[in-house]
């Protein structure tokens, strides 16, 4: 008949199940099983947390809903891990992530024309037609600073009306 292990855990240490268990000590969470520590890593260092949490899925030691519970995390962000670590293995967490993506519409080329037109006094509306670009890109461009309009010169008559106020 075989021995029943008790959980065995120093203190501080807290429990996911019988047999695993974590502990954060100052900047470093430390994993054990049994009273073996197996992993540890930066209490920052979120790359390695979804990967052990997804490791120890995918071998079987711990359930999802142990590890749900026990570090508060949305059981479909655990799924996402376990597929990304299945396809992938451990570098999946690791490799550098890919850019933001490339300006689909707004191409430097694109941009500079615009911005041209934009300095001979052309309105967004006017720039959109003739360059067949949708307006509203035009309009966001202008709004996050990529494109500048250009400062409006106050005419005589502005400037004479001005003066009187």
């Amino acid at each position: 008949m075989p021995q029943m292990q008790l959980p065995i855990f120093s203190n501080g240490v807290n429990p996911i199940t019988n047999d695993v268990g974590y502990e954060k000590k100052e900047n470093t969470v430390v994993y054990y099983c049994g009273t073996m520590p197996v992993f540890s890593h930066s209490v920052d260092d979120l790359d390695s947390f979804r990967m052990i949490v997804s490791q120890l899925y995918v071998n079987g030691t711990v359930r999802q809903a142990n590890l749900t519970d026990a570090f508060q995390i949305k059981p479909l962000a655990l799924k996402r891990w376990v597929k990304r670590y299945r396809a992938e293995g451990a570098r999946a967490f690791f490799q550098s992530r890919r850019g933001g993506s490339k300006p689909k519409v707004l191409t430097p080329e694109v941009r500079a024309r615009v911005q041209d037109r934009l300095d001979q006094g052309q309105s967004l509306s006017q720039i959109s037609a003739e360059l067949a670009l949708d307006y509203d890109v035009l309009r966001k461009a202008v709004a996050d600073g990529r494109l500048k309009r250009p400062l409006k010169k106050k005419t005589r008559a502005q400037i004479e009306s001005g003066a009187r106020s």
